[in-house]
């Protein structure tokens, strides 16, 4: 579990990344926003970021959008905060955790996030066959393509899948492609040459 702590969280910092590494969290710490991006996007990556409610929550969930970069925010703030928690949760936060943190509320959050390992329940024969075709290929280096109408787990097999891969320990990374031009497509997915086309510097 990576961890990225963006902010001061009113001084309950340290607190915070104690209780985090006690659960065997991987823990980076970024003063601001452009910070954590800066983070993200250098390859260490993040499964969750923990934000101070004080930052603007709102503008980091637009500029990691902007970037296809999908990752669970969880606001932290004082306990009393209710406002502020409330605007957390509409600008695109998961979860909101009062300050100081609690240890136990900590843990339960990062468990969550962890458990993609956690088994599919479904009624539907024909959802049954489509679990076991996933087990039985999820153990291949094979590409796998899963296609459905919108809302229908797509997304949620494909972790499935990864969690029971010889990739489990490596990131999954989540990509919305309509966001991405058609044009621009191959070169955001596959890379490009240098000169291939104009700002194309690598």
């Amino acid at each position: 579990m990576r961890l990225l702590i963006v902010g001061t969280l009113k001084g309950q910092l340290t607190t915070a990344t104690k209780i985090a590494m006690d659960k065997g969290a991987t823990v980076t710490h970024a003063e601001a926003a452009e910070q954590a991006l800066s983070v993200v996007r250098g390859g260490k990556g993040a499964d969750l970021l923990l934000v101070d409610v004080g930052l603007d929550i709102r503008d980091l969930v637009m500029r990691l959008d902007a970037e296809h970069i999908h990752v669970p925010i969880v606001a932290c703030g004082i306990s009393n905060d209710a406002r502020a928690a409330v605007a957390a949760i509409h600008a695109g936060a998961k979860e909101y955790i009062p300050l100081p943190p609690d240890p136990e509320l900590i843990a339960a959050v990062l468990a969550a996030v962890a458990n993609d390992a956690r088994d599919l329940v479904w009624r539907d024969e024909a959802m049954g066959k489509v679990i076991k075709l996933a087990q039985q290929i999820a153990g291949s280096d094979a590409s796998v393509m899963i296609t459905g109408e919108s809302g229908t787990g797509k997304e949620v097999l494909a972790r499935y899948v990864h969690s029971r891969s010889a990739r489990a320990k490596r990131p999954f990374i989540s990509i919305n492609c309509a966001a991405i031009p058609e044009h621009l497509l191959e070169s955001e997915l596959f890379g490009h040459e240098k000169g291939a086309f104009t700002g194309a510097i690598a």
